[in-house]
């Protein structure tokens, strides 16, 4: 597709607040050409009159360039020139493929005023006359609906000194199409030039690059399989077209629904699963767990700070609540499930469920959630009390029951009981089969132990005769009991309910088998593990192994940066990395 990007800055601003993302788009493959608009009378020293016709006109001319070169459009307007440029989409009937508001006014009152008025600017003498035209226009095109179903995405600094960050969600209801809302960490009212320009730059960027892009015949038919399978999904990317694109081209969907991925040291889709960590609080003790060789700091995730992530990942159809942490210790656990929910995303918890109660279980089905994983290693007394000390096994029994029986009544949630199977657990297995079966749960996931800490307590350092008589004998007594025994080949998989047979525990000796390629992991080409502080890791199996900050560095940084680029390309290598070949899920 041949594209034109049009960049029109504010009143009594210039090209110059717009370049730094001038010079990313610029750098965009494909046929790109980006205009960076300078408006009528602010090439002069004095303060420019605000000239609404003459600015329309600019603009209108602008695309009109554009166009006549037979290129799709994208409008980027900064401040007023967001005004500006809805002004003239509205006038003369211009359809973009993508506005993007950034940092733009949708009212100006008199509390505004006095902030507008001594705002430091290159113009400072700016007429009485000038000012009240510019705050006439703001406050007629913000308080107009728009009728056009262009998407638009509202970009705003959280610490936007000129426009409080608040009056962005006023825009929200004026557009009839698609509308989706960043808010960039630590940034002010320069929003491509200030702190954290860099993350706005990209934000940008990558929406433009979505935009202007044609989906695919392949890509069309593959949505199509995967919203029959998961029927959600429709309703997320109803919210946001442009993550079709990136939910048909992640892996995990194509094996499912396509045929086998494509797999490079940088994929060309963003992530489609988010992992987040909500709390790094737990009660339990578990000796395998990761929270035994990486000491953490007591922290909860503020309902903000989730919010900007999902901001920041717009593609991310499947979020789960999962980290070092026990979920439902968040005391706003519900609000988070039910604030990731209302943005169409799949939203999972996994959980020790200690805490799920009678209440608790209600309040998270009223929420929206979808999907709940119970973390279960054994329901025999003894060595579950060594492999999970302070969980309560009879308790955390009961509480699934209960659990299973509310959604039964009231919504239906996907259930799984995912148990980590030890050198400790394995010889009681088939107990837990037995009471896993009556749980009413979808679906029994086994893994062997991860980590290198954990390696002498493996079933593959110790698959001796005893242990394979063991795993086996409990799958074929699951399997008699119809529970269905999943490998962990599927975590990676979207819509596994539709086709959980290609991941049975079939034959059972792959719970404890490893391989020296990688067969089965997708993780690093569609999930994004974060942490309760915004920070990012390779892979939830590497948690010491951090990338960068989501709230400080741009995303396209972090997921195609070298660092995850040189770990995809040793994954697919000879020499794959020692964590890797250690881990169940490879």
């Amino acid at each position: 597709m041949r594209a034109g990007i049009l960049l029109v800055h504010g009143y009594t601003g210039s090209p110059r607040d717009l370049e730094p993302l001038a010079g990313k788009l610029s750098a965009l493959s494909g046929d790109f050409r980006v205009i960076s608009l300078l408006l009528p009378g602010h090439d002069a020293g004095a303060g420019p009159v605000f000239d609404e016709a003459g600015f329309i006109g600019a603009i209108r001319a602008a695309a009109g360039t554009l166009r006549a070169e037979g290129r799709e459009i994208v409008v980027v307007g900064h401040s007023t020139g967001g005004i500006l440029a809805l002004a003239t989409i509205a006038k003369h009937a211009l359809s973009p493929r993508l506005l993007v508001l950034a940092a733009a006014p949708g009212r100006i009152d008199g509390s505004d005023l006095s902030r507008w008025r001594n705002r430091p600017r290159e113009n400072n003498d700016i007429s009485f006359t000038s000012l009240a035209r510019m705050v006439s226009l703001t406050n007629a095109v913000g308080d107009a609906p728009v009728a056009a179903r262009f998407p638009v995405l509202l970009l705003h600094g959280d610490r936007d000194e000129l426009v409080p960050c608040e009056k962005v969600l006023a825009w929200r209801g004026r557009f009839s199409g698609p509308v989706r809302t960043v808010i960039v960490p630590g940034a002010d009212h320069d929003i491509f030039r200030g702190a954290r320009g860099g993350i706005a730059v990209d934000a940008v960027a990558r929406a433009a690059a979505d935009a202007l892009r044609e989906e695919t015949a392949e890509e069309a038919g593959t949505i199509g399989k995967m919203t029959l399978a998961e029927p959600k999904a429709a309703s997320f990317l109803a919210l946001w077209p442009a993550s079709a694109g990136h939910l048909a081209r992640s892996p995990g969907v194509r094996r499912a629904f396509a045929g086998p991925p494509g797999l490079g040291p940088e994929p060309d889709n963003e992530p489609v699963f988010a992992n987040i960590e909500i709390t790094t609080r737990c009660d339990l003790g578990c000796p395998y767990c990761a929270r035994r060789f990486k000491t953490r700091e007591e922290k909860e995730m503020p309902a903000e700070r989730f919010d900007r992530i999902l901001d920041l990942l717009p593609h991310a159809y499947r979020v789960t609540l999962v980290g070092l942490g026990e979920p439902l210790l968040h005391p706003r656990i519900f609000d988070f499930v039910a604030r990731a929910s209302s943005r169409g995303r799949r939203v999972a918890v996994v959980t020790n469920a200690v805490h799920l109660s009678e209440e608790t279980s209600h309040r998270l089905i009223d929420a929206g959630l979808d999907a709940i994983s119970f973390s279960l290693d054994a329901a025999v007394p003894e060595p579950a009390a060594k492999v999970r000390p302070g969980a309560g096994i009879d308790n955390v029994v009961a509480n699934i029951e209960t659990f299973t029986a509310i959604s039964a009544r009231t919504r239906p949630v996907a259930k799984a009981v995912f148990a980590a199977v030890s050198t400790a657990t394995a010889p009681f297995l088939d107990r837990l089969v037995e009471t896993v079966a009556r749980l009413g749960v979808d679906a029994l996931m086994l893994s062997d132990l991860n980590f290198e800490e954990n390696l002498p307590h493996t079933l593959w350092r110790n698959s001796g005769g005893p242990v394979r008589d063991t795993v086996h004998r409990a799958v074929r007594k699951a399997f008699a009991l119809r529970l269905p025994v999943l490998s962990v080949s599927g975590l990676e998989e979207i819509g596994i309910a539709a086709h959980y047979e290609k991941h049975l525990l079939i034959p059972p000796a792959r719970l404890y088998q490893r391989s020296a390629r990688r067969r089965h992991c997708l993780s690093p080409w569609q999930t994004l593990p974060v942490a309760v502080d915004g920070a990012v890791t390779i892979c939830d199996c590497q948690p010491r192994e951090e990338l960068g900050n989501l709230l400080d560095r741009p995303l396209g940084e972090i997921w195609n940066g070298k660092a995850m680029a040189d770990h995809r390309g040793r994954m697919l290598g000879e020499e794959p990395p020692g964590p890797c070949v250690i881990c169940p899920r490879f």
